[in-house]
């Protein structure tokens, strides 16, 4: 593994308008930096895993293949906690307190499949603890947050067709279901926390089914998971798939937005959830990526790109690790 500090790209957002004064985030003109801190992080290439941070501020990145934890980002440790239990490419891992929990275990692929009703809690970053979970919704590419003291479950999959299904649990182990909401059904929609709000974005049918060749990039938002708005139809033109949100700054960063089919080297920023702006970044097109923030950085690994070589689909998985401050 090495580490260079040497490529990096700068962002500066342009000045934005169109919302009340009460609603603007950080200040728009500001500039920011990625730099590149890790070549090859210790653990393999992947994508669509979560890093979370613990008390005490070390960092877990917990990947397929194991768990890595850090205090820099730069210096990682293979720990004793075994890989996340469930399938990341099709359940939700969230952090909710001080602990991390896997939503469900999948079996099978897309079309069909089961789902084990159970739940992994890890508090200690030690070792998985199995809940048992009835109620939990038996979904795959559902949305997943933690908000306002509960984990909330957004939409999904259930093997015959996508929903508009929310529900909620304070500890990961009773679930409750809220009113239908007046968005539409829906898969891998991105849930986020951001400004005291729930945000879902985006989300369509999964392939094969019926309207999966339209990308929706909708803003939804909620203060209490009954009463939702739609505060923006788009959040780009085209509209961006793959993306990771991540609240930095107080502003909301949709890292790794993709557009027309291609992988971009792209973001798109909004100060409100409802004005935004697309910047370019210099780390290499891909999606699926991890991102998290200490609150004095954004920080970025991971994630997965392909294109075409002499009608062939290449697939390129990443370990790189990327900070990005303020100026």
């Amino acid at each position: 593994m090495s580490r260079r500090a040497v490529l990096t790209g700068m962002a500066s957002l342009p000045a934005i308008s169109c919302f009340p004064a009460d609603e603007r985030g950080a200040a728009p003109s500001t500039q920011y930096r990625w730099t590149r801190i890790l070549d090859e992080a210790p653990y393999p290439k992947s994508y669509n895993y979560p890093v979370h941070i613990a008390p005490g501020g070390r960092y877990f990145a917990l990947h397929p293949r194991g768990t890595w934890s850090s205090t820099d980002a730069v210096t990682w440790t293979k720990e004793s906690l075994p890989a996340v239990p469930n399938n990341t490419a099709y359940m939700g891992v969230v952090q909710h307190g001080n602990s991390s929990f896997a939503l469900g275990r999948h079996q099978g692929n897309y079309q069909e499949f089961t789902i084990d009703k159970k739940v992994w809690r890890t508090t200690d970053y030690r070792r998985w603890e199995e809940l048992d979970t009835p109620s939990l919704p038996g979904v795959i590419f559902y949305g997943c947050v933690s908000f306002g003291g509960f984990i909330w479950l957004l939409g999904g999959f259930d093997g015959r067709q996508s929903v508009n299904h929310i529900w909620r649990s304070a500890d990961g182990q009773s679930w409750d279901k809220m009113p239908d909401p007046p968005w539409s059904p829906r898969t891998q929609a991105k849930a986020v926390a951001f400004q005291d709000r729930l945000l879902l974005i985006g989300g369509g049918e999964i392939d094969g089914e019926p309207g999966s060749d339209i990308i929706r990039s909708e803003v939804w938002s909620t203060r209490d998971g009954r009463a939702w708005t739609k505060i923006a139809d788009h959040v780009g033109h085209p509209d961006p798939t793959a993306y990771v949100p991540q609240v930095f700054d107080n502003q909301l960063w949709l890292v790794g937005a993709n557009r027309s089919g291609a992988f971009k080297s792209e973001m798109i920023v909004s100060p409100n959830g409802r004005d935004w702006t697309p910047i370019s970044a210099p780390w290499s097109a891909r999606g699926g990526m991890a991102t998290w923030t200490d609150g004095t950085r954004m920080l970025m690994t991971g994630g997965k790109s392909s294109h075409v070589e002499n009608g062939e689909t290449l697939f390129e998985y990443s370990n790189d690790v990327w900070e990005m401050r303020k100026v």
